[in-house]
């Protein structure tokens, strides 16, 4: 899918080298707030065999052709947010839960770039089934832009818990 010079892909093995210069350049605010995998090449190999059940999506800008959106989706929700998910009344279900962990390059936050990308994740994703769309260890409460972002999508906030500063975990319901 293509809109305004950017096109949105499902990552490839042939990304790689454009991933690991998108994710260097990332600020580091950036780079700590988005901590699904390290950032190291033989790392993000393992994260994305095929029993780790995670997906990448990349936002590729045409005219310079640099990544400047990378999504990761995993079927099913983290083993480690679970019990704090299920503390909220929630029945977890591995197969219909998906959980996100985004992130923007520095340059194109703001602008329309993680609407757009969402919009073609879940498109993607509700084919496969999905029910639920957790947040990846939920959003920094510092992160206002984040937040704001998630409730203007339709997430909704599930509670907050403490892991090195306050953050909130957000759901949205696909279905």
């Amino acid at each position: 899918m293509q809109q305004n010079g950017i096109q949105f892909v499902q990552l490839h093995s042939r990304h790689l080298p454009q991933l690991l210069q998108y994710l260097q350049h990332l600020s580091e605010a950036s780079q700590q707030r988005f901590a699904p995998h390290p950032f190291e090449t033989d790392a993000i190999w393992q994260f994305y065999q095929p029993e780790q059940q995670h997906n990448g999506y990349i936002a590729i800008e045409a005219t310079t052709e640099k990544i400047v959106g990378y999504f990761v989706i995993k079927r099913s929700f983290l083993l480690h947010d679970a019990p704090r998910l299920q503390a909220y009344g929630l029945l977890l279900h591995p197969i219909t839960d998906f959980t996100l962990a985004p992130s923007v390059a520095d340059a194109w936050q703001g602008k329309g770039l993680a609407g757009l990308m969402l919009q073609f994740v879940l498109e993607d994703i509700c084919r496969q089934g999905a029910k639920r769309l957790f947040l990846w260890g939920g959003v920094q409460q510092t992160n206002i832009a984040a937040v704001r972002f998630y409730e203007k999508n339709g997430f909704s906030v599930l509670g907050k818990f403490d892991y090195k500063g306050l953050n909130t975990d957000m759901m949205l319901k696909l279905a």
